[in-house]
């Protein structure tokens, strides 16, 4: 799984490759034309007109090439990198942790063992050990999710001991855009 700084610099990457690739047909459009096509330089002409066009289906067919090449979203993409997709960590809510079986009373939790994470109780019929349940870094792009989700009802996030929380099926699909 890619992490959000993966995610910038891909954007980053695709969006220059788009607007490079648009101004090489246009620069060569504009050498083929002789010269003559000013677009918004010196005046307004159709040669000109067609370097502009030329340039806006090349940077648009690149833009989506990269778009499903890359896998990143459309505002990182389109910002070239500026806004980062969200990370798991920023997705994630507060999940109960607790030290002892007997005080639990809840739906979910993680149960620490001398401060470090040994299980997941509530998920299934028994105790799930820690390393066996669906956990991500808390920079991992939250975009990166999806295939967890096909398996998993709930993700936790935690970097090392420190558990930021966890995401469920439905907030992911709510943060992508589903109703």
């Amino acid at each position: 799984m890619r992490t959000v700084r993966e995610l910038r610099l891909a954007g980053l990457i695709a969006y220059l490759a788009a607007l490079v690739s648009g101004l090489m047909v246009s620069g060569l459009l504009h050498l083929a034309f002789g010269g003559r096509g000013q677009f918004g330089w010196e005046g307004f002409n159709l040669l000109g007109l067609l370097e502009g066009l030329a340039f806006l289906m090349v940077f648009t067919l690149t833009l989506w090439l990269a778009k499903r090449a890359v896998r990143v979203t459309t505002t990182t993409l389109l910002s070239a990198g500026l806004f980062a997709p969200t990370s798991a960590r920023k997705l994630a809510r507060p999940v109960p942790v607790i030290n002892a079986l007997q005080s639990f009373e809840g739906n979910i939790a993680v149960l620490l063992e001398g401060g470090q994470p040994v299980g997941v109780i509530g998920i299934a019929d028994s105790l799930v050990p820690w390393d066996e349940a669906p956990v991500v870094p808390g920079d991992t792009a939250a975009s990166e999710l999806g295939s967890l989700f096909r398996q998993h009802q709930i993700v936790f996030v935690a970097d090392g001991n420190n558990i930021h929380g966890m995401i469920t099926r439905e907030r992911y699909f709510k943060y992508l855009g589903a109703p």
